[in-house]
């Protein structure tokens, strides 16, 4: 036993299980007084909590094949497994603690890239291209970014063969790792050239002007992937941070992989950036090549590292970007980001205005496209996304409108227009498919519904849960199957195969389609939610009583929170969802909520909007509110599922006269609820919450009918992402000292199953 290390507390009878296999486990020759590597006699008895990829491919078959293994450098299938087991939260839960982990324990890591990545080793190669005279940048586009672009940063993670991995490192290996990364340094051209300062002999000067930078790395929590994995041994020995003169690249050794490197400027020079990222990769290349050693890289995973969520190019390029005028519109924003690929991040939560217009843009992807292609991609869209914001500043200032992007039309129909996928089998297969399809009633003038004769043929940009769990013998059992207000199987995937970025890839048009096509839906909802509706149950409570809230928590949290927010979607039974809906079914579940509004007691009583009935003084008063909502792009979810046919009739939006309960008629789901303050008062704000969806509960029971709800699925709505409660509660808070160490923050957050989101991207 050790004296010092300490396990989670988890679930009591799991808590138990854990304990007795610590106190069997034999000693490890890479334990510490304050890190035991645990050797687990039997596979895990997962708790709900644990939400893993590594847990949902772990068959007792496999870990009976694979307990005994271990790499030349003594690492093990527990080893790999022990992050994911002590720590419930978090999403891949497996660790490479070396090369040979890579082969040895495939038939678990190949699994978990697939579900991560969308990317399957088996059968996909790899490809890295670090040759930045390829990234094309125009000089009209290069005063753009100069213009309009705050920041850019490149990063990514480089190891060398040959030693261990930090998770699995001995003392030995993590010094030669160290003296391999200097030598990287010392050899790097003059405008790279700076300083190593080895983490455990920083002055307090140093550490102050590291940490004002952004530069200092913190030791990993316990609850993080790589406390829990036990990169956190023999702290801080062998760890450092490079930085050259100009602060203009950052490498940081021995945190989670043996060196990240990262390339950073003020302003917009995406190309700079890159060649200087170019330039360390290929010194420390250099530097392991003369020490007889190579980069851990393999063909079909690319360059390797800790955690596979980091595998290929393992490469995220960003940029911090100010857009006020699209700022105002976060959908129109978010569109053109998912057709190249690209993540947007706020600081206000999904969908919603950035503080201060402010976006970090950065690639989705890391694997199965290369450098050049990733960051070219995301100067594209970054270009795109600055183009139509001088657009819109230009007819905000009384110029032109907004040019429309020209396309040709599809057939069949005058102005619906079929996506360019960019794989031109696909395209060609899709405008056959269009053109053999038979009308269906819930066509418009600038929508159609295909009907799908056969199976998809998915490209590799196809990514959704659906394209995973849709087989050929699943799609010939469901395709003509349809509910009883006409939505079928062709219609639930539409969106998934027009829109290939999407993660979840179908939706639900009824109710029925949730008994109808569970065979396709279940396991998308396992596979997003980690919960499986064929075993467990959901349960709801919506007593606001039942919130504990004391006195002293209240006074800090009115102290430190700016506003709160908790929102979910609520839908009426015997109506159509948005995406299958017809004008009677929309304009029928609008008058129940105008009836559920009416009815509101009176501090929620207020105002109904009809969004085709809005003045210019209304839709300005909306917007500056941050609530109007706008017709779904043809790129998003929403759009492709059909959900905008018919703008803007039956949609409105309810606010009452304090603001602080607002409501959404008939756009992603019949009714989005959402109350909120300034301030802390949780607890009120979800009080009003409550009152909001009791008071459409009774509307709907007043027209005889009821809210969709399940006993598996909870409430139901348009998209499986958002079922059972649906509910996301936010605080925005200010928070200086922990700001300090984001590291430390998002490990408190982990303990409660929370989600910190800033707006300067990952851990920072």
């Amino acid at each position: 036993t050790s004296s010092t290390f300490k396990l989670p507390e988890i679930e009591p009878g799991f808590d138990a299980w854990l304990q007795g296999q610590l106190a069997a486990s034999p000693a490890d020759v890479k334990d510490t007084d304050e890190f035991r590597y645990l050797t687990f006699s039997e596979l895990p008895p997962f708790t709900d909590l644990h939400k893993s990829l590594m847990r949902k491919t772990m068959t007792p078959e496999l870990f009976a094949k694979l307990k005994d293994v271990k790499t030349s450098k003594g690492y093990t299938l527990s080893n790999g497994m022990q992050a994911g087991v002590l720590r419930p939260h978090l999403g891949v839960g497996f660790t490479a603690g070396d090369e040979e982990s890579f082969e040895l324990f495939k038939e678990v890591i190949y699994p978990i890239v697939e579900g991560w990545h969308k990317f399957n080793p088996e059968t996909q190669e790899h490809k890295s291209d670090l040759d930045p005279s390829k990234v094309v940048m125009s000089d009209e586009q290069v005063a753009l970014f100069q213009k309009y672009v705050k920041s850019t940063r490149v990063r990514a993670a480089r190891n060398i063969s040959g030693y261990a991995l930090p998770a699995g490192a001995s003392k030995e290996d993590r010094l030669a790792v160290e003296g391999v990364l200097k030598e990287a340094f010392g050899g790097l051209p003059a405008e790279l050239q700076g300083t190593y300062y080895p983490l455990g002999g920083l002055t307090s000067e140093q550490e102050d002007a590291l940490q004002a930078g952004g530069f200092l790395f913190q030791k990993p929590g316990p609850m993080q992937l790589l406390g829990a994995a036990g990169a956190g041994r023999d702290w801080p020995d062998g760890r450092g941070i490079f930085h050259n003169d100009a602060k203009t690249v950052l490498c940081w050794c021995n945190e989670e992989d043996q060196c990240r490197i990262i390339a950073m400027e003020n302003g917009g020079d995406v190309k700079g950036v890159f060649e200087r990222f170019c330039s360390l990769s290929h010194a420390i290349k250099g530097a392991a090549e003369a020490n007889g050693k190579k980069l851990m890289e393999s063909p079909n995973l690319g360059f390797l590292g800790t955690c596979p969520s980091n595998l290929g190019t393992g490469l995220r390029a960003s940029v911090m970007i100010v857009l006020p005028e699209l700022n105002k519109d976060p959908h129109k924003l978010e569109e053109i980001c998912a057709g190249f690929d690209l993540q947007p991040r706020g600081s206000s939560g999904e969908h919603s205005a950035a503080v201060g217009a402010k976006w970090d843009i950065s690639n989705k992807q890391r694997i199965g496209f290369s450098e050049v292609e990733l960051v070219q991609k995301m100067i594209d869209g970054v270009g795109k996304l600055i183009a139509l914001e001088e657009e819109l500043a230009a007819a905000a200032a009384g110029g032109a409108a907004p040019a429309k992007t020209p396309s040709a039309p599809a057939a069949g129909s005058s102005s619906y227009e079929l996506p360019k996928i960019g794989d031109e089998a696909f395209d060609g297969w899709l405008t056959s498919q269009l053109a053999a399809s038979p009308a269906d009633v819930k066509d418009t003038d600038d929508f159609r519904y295909l009907t799908f004769s056969e199976i998809p043929p998915f490209t590799e940009l196809h990514k959704s849960l659906m394209r995973k769990n849709l087989t050929p013998e699943l799609f010939a059992q469901l395709k003509d199957i349809k509910s009883s207000k006409g939505y079928t199987l062709s219609n639930s995937i539409q969106a998934g195969v027009l829109r290939p970025h999407l993660g979840v890839g179908i939706t639900c048009g009824d109710e029925e389609c949730f008994e109808l096509f569970k065979d396709i839906l279940y396991p998308v909802v396992k596979g997003w939610h980690g919960f499986d509706p064929a075993t467990q149950t959901h349960k709801s409570d919506l007593d606001p009583t039942k919130l504990t809230f004391p006195e002293d928590i209240a006074s800090k949290f009115g102290t430190y929170v700016k506003s709160t927010r908790i929102r979910a979607a609520r839908n009426i039974a015997g109506f159509s969802l948005p995406a299958g809906a017809s004008v009677e079914d929309r304009l029928a579940v609008e008058g129940v909520l105008k009836e559920a509004f009416a009815s509101l007691p009176e501090p929620l009583q207020g105002k109904y909007y009809p969004l085709g009935g809005l003045t210019s003084a209304q839709e300005d008063e909306l917007q500056a509110g941050g609530f109007l909502f706008q017709k779904p792009g043809p790129m998003q979810l929403l759009g492709a599922a059909g959900a905008g046919r018919g703008w803007p009739d039956g949609r409105g939006i309810f606010h009452n006269d304090a603001k602080t309960v607002l409501c959404w008629c008939n756009e992603e789901d019949q009714c989005r609820i959402i109350a909120m303050e300034n301030g802390g008062d949780v607890k009120g704000v979800f009080e009003r919450f409550c009152s909001l969806s009791h008071a459409i509960k009774g509307a709907a029971e007043a027209n005889g009918k009821k809210l969709m709800e399940s006993p598996n699925l909870g409430f139901l709505g348009t998209c499986p992402s958002n079922l059972g409660t649906g509910l996301r509660a936010s605080v925005m808070i200010v928070l200086p000292e922990l700001n300090k160490d984001p590291h430390k923050l998002e490990e408190i957050c982990a303990g409660f199953d929370l989600q910190p989101r800033g707006s300067s991207g990952e851990h920072s």
